[in-house]
C-alpha cells in the first residue's frame, strides 16, 4: 500500500514487507543512507498516490485513475470530524437528561459505541482504504451515514443492526485482506486480523443488543479499548519512527532505534494476550499486569525515538503526545484491573479514547490532508492546537468525573479540536477546487 504520494523502495531483498506497512511520509526516509546505516533507502517523490507495490502507473493513467477512484479520506475524514464534533456534546446533553435527548446517545454504552464504531472506525476506513471507485465509495459513505442516523434514532432496531454491521463488515473486507497478503513478517500481518477483530466486536455489540445481553455489550466495549490501543501502538510506531529518523537525519544526527522490531513484537504480543485475558473476571488482574508492562514498553519506545531532537517538526511532537497518552492509558487501566488503585476503569479509559485516540486521529487526518494538498510540512499551525485541545479534553474528563461543568468543558475542548480539524480538511479539500495559492499560516 502506498500512501501520501510516496513510493518507498528498499535495496534489501524482500522489501515488499516493509513497503506494505510503513507510512509514506514525505520525510519518512531521506534519499541515500546516512552514516552507520546498513540499508539503502530511496524515496521517490511526486509519485501518483494510487501507485501500487507492483509498479508505478504512467502519469496520464494515474490522472484518469485518480478521477475515477477518489481518495476515501476526502469524504470519510470530514464526515468523521463533523460527526465527532457534534456527537460528544450531544451525548453529554442527552445523558444529563436534556429535553431533546437523542436515544442512541443517552447512555454510556451508546456514547462509547459512537466513539469507537461511528467516529474511530470511519477514520480507520479513511486511512487504510486508499482509493475506491466512485460508486463504491458513495455506497460506503451512505452506509456509514445510515448507520449513524439509525443508531441515533432507534439504536436497538433492525435497521441500526443492518447498517452498522454492514459498515463494519465493509471496513474489514476491503483493506484487511490486502495487508494479510502483502506482508511476510508476522508483525506486519497483524494489521488485517486487528481490523477484522475490531469489526467483529462491533457486530457482536449489535447482536448482543438484539438478544438483550447487556453484559456482552459491556465486554465488547471493554475489548474495543484494548483493541484500538493495539492498533494505535502498531500504526503510531510505523508513523513516528521513519518520520523521526528523517527529521533527525536532516538535523545532522542518526536515529538507530526506529521501528524497534523486537520491542514492537513484544508490545503487540502483550496487548494481544491482555485482550484475550480481559473478558474473564478471574484473569482480568493478569491482563492488567500485562497492560502495565505494555504501557512501560510504549513509553520506552517513545523515549528511544528522541523526539526532542525534532523540535522543528511540531507534528511529530504532537504524534508523540498522542503516543504518550497511549502509554499513560495502558498504565492506568492496568493499575485499575490488577491493583485496584487509581482511577476506575471507566474513567481511566478516557486517557486512551480521548487523549490517545483523539490526539492521534486528528493529527493523522490533518497530516494526510496536507500531504495530499502538497502543503505539508510548511502548514503546521493546526497540529499544536489540535493536540492541546485534545489533551485538555482528556485531563478534564479524567479528573472531572461526576462534575457536570468539567464534563462540559471536556466536551467543548473535544468539539473545538474536531471543528478546527474540519476547517483544515474543508479548506484543503480537492473536492471544493479551492485556490491553493493562499496558506492558512497566520500573518
Amino acid at each position: 500500500m502506498v500512501r501520501d504520494g510516496l513510493c518507498v523502495e528498499t535495496a534489501r531483498s524482500g522489501s515488499a514487507d516493509s513497503a506494505v506497512l510503513q507510512h509514506r511520509d514525505r520525510d519518512a526516509l531521506l534519499p541515500g543512507a546516512g552514516p552507520g546505516q546498513t540499508k539503502a533507502t530511496r524515496v521517490t517523490q511526486d509519485v501518483p498516490i494510487d501507485c501500487c507495490a507492483s509498479g508505478i502507473k504512467h502519469p496520464a493513467t494515474a490522472r484518469r485513475s485518480s478521477a475515477d477512484r477518489p481518495l476515501v479520506e476526502q469524504f470519510l475524514f470530514p464526515a468523521a470530524a463533523a460527526y465527532g464534533a457534534v456527537a460528544v456534546p450531544l451525548s453529554l446533553y442527552s445523558m444529563l437528561g436534556g429535553a431533546w435527548a437523542v436515544p442512541g446517545l443517552s447512555t454510556p454504552p451508546g456514547h462509547a459505541h459512537e466513539l469507537f464504531f461511528g467516529y474511530a472506525l470511519a477514520v480507520v476506513a479513511g486511512f487504510l482504504i486508499n482509493r475506491m471507485p466512485r460508486r463504491s465509495l458513495a455506497l460506503l459513505v451512505l452506509l456509514w451515514l445510515s448507520a449513524r442516523i439509525s443508531w441515533l434514532v432507534l439504536p436497538g432496531g433492525a435497521l441500526s443492526f443492518i447498517t452498522n454491521a454492514g459498515f463494519a463488515v465493509a471496513v474489514a473486507a476491503i483493506p484487511a485482506p490486502r495487508f494479510m497478503k502483502g506482508a511476510k513478517k508476522w508483525r506486519n500481518r497483524l494489521t488485517g486480523p486487528i481490523i477484522i477483530t475490531i469489526c467483529t466486536v462491533a457486530v457482536t455489540f449489535h447482536v448482543a443488543g438484539l438478544s438483550a445481553l447487556g453484559w456482552i455489550r459491556y465486554l465488547a466495549l471493554q475489548q474495543s479499548v484494548v483493541l484500538f490501543a493495539l492498533l494505535m501502538a502498531f500504526f503510531g510506531g510505523r508513523l513516528i519512527a521513519p518520520a523521526a529518523a528523517g527529521a533527525i537525519q536532516v538535523a545532522g544526527g542518526l536515529l538507530e532505534a526506529r521501528v524497534q522490531p523486537r520491542l514492537e513484537g513484544l508490545l503487540l504480543l502483550l496487548l494481544i494476550v491482555a485482550a484475550a485475558l480481559a473478558p474473564a473476571l478471574q484473569t482480568r488482574p493478569a491482563s492488567g499486569v500485562l497492560l502495565m508492562i505494555a504501557g512501560l514498553l510504549t513509553l520506552t519506545r517513545l523515549l528511544r525515538w528522541r523526539l526532542w531532537q525534532c523540535r522543528a517538526r511540531i507534528d511529530l511532537l504532537c504524534l508523540g503526545a498522542g503516543y504518550a497518552w497511549l502509554a499513560a492509558g495502558l498504565l492506568m487501566i492496568g493499575a485499575s484491573w490488577s491493583l485496584e488503585i487509581g482511577l476506575t476503569t471507566r474513567v481511566a479509559a478516557h486517557a486512551i479514547t480521548v487523549g490517545a485516540l483523539g490526539t492521534l486521529t486528528t493529527t493523522i487526518m490533518a497530516r494526510v490532508r496536507l500531504l495530499h494538498a502538497k502543503r505539508y510540512p510548511e502548514v503546521s499551525w493546526p497540529f499544536p492546537a489540535l493536540a492541546t485541545l485534545m489533551s485538555l479534553a482528556a485531563l478534564c474528563r479524567l479528573f472531572g468525573d461526576g462534575n457536570p461543568a468539567a464534563l462540559a468543558l471536556a466536551a467543548t475542548f473535544w468539539s473545538l479540536a474536531l471543528l478546527l480539524l474540519l476547517g483544515v480538511l474543508v479548506h484543503f479539500s480537492p473536492v471544493l477546487k479551492r485556490d491553493r495559492a493562499r496558506t492558512l499560516q497566520p500573518g
